[in-house]
C-alpha cells in the first residue's frame, strides 16, 4: 500500500501528506466502507479475491445462485473532473491548509 506520485520528490512528499490526511479524515468519519481494501493500511486487493472465493464456496455449499459483476474502470482516472472532486471533498467537510 502506498500513495502514487510520478513527479519530483517535493510532489511525492505533498502527495504522501495529503494521502495521510485524507485517510485519517475518512477513517474518522467512517467514510471508507469495510468492502474497500485498496490503498487502506493492513488490507490489499487480494482480500477481495479471498472474499469472492469464500462467497462462491458458500453459495455452492448452500445450493444458491451467486451473481457477480466485474466492472473495468481502468480508464476512470484520466476522465476524472478534478474540480468536481475537490468541490465534493470540500462539501464532505475536508478542508484545511492543504486545500486552501
Amino acid at each position: 500500500y502506498h500513495a502514487i506520485g510520478l513527479e519530483s520528490v517535493i510532489l511525492k512528499m505533498m502527495t504522501y501528506i495529503i494521502h495521510k490526511k485524507l485517510l485519517h479524515w475518512a477513517d474518522k468519519l467512517g467514510a471508507i466502507p469495510p468492502s474497500q481494501n485498496g490503498f487502506c493500511p493492513g488490507f490489499c486487493t487480494n482480500n477481495n479475491i479471498f472474499i469472492l472465493c469464500t462467497m462462491i464456496e458458500q453459495a455452492q455449499a448452500e445450493g444458491k445462485t451467486l451473481w457477480v459483476e466485474f466492472v473495468d474502470i481502468s480508464n476512470a482516472f484520466p476522465s476524472t473532473d478534478h474540480t468536481t472532486l475537490w468541490l465534493k471533498l470540500h462539501k464532505l467537510g475536508f478542508t484545511g491548509k492543504m486545500f486552501d
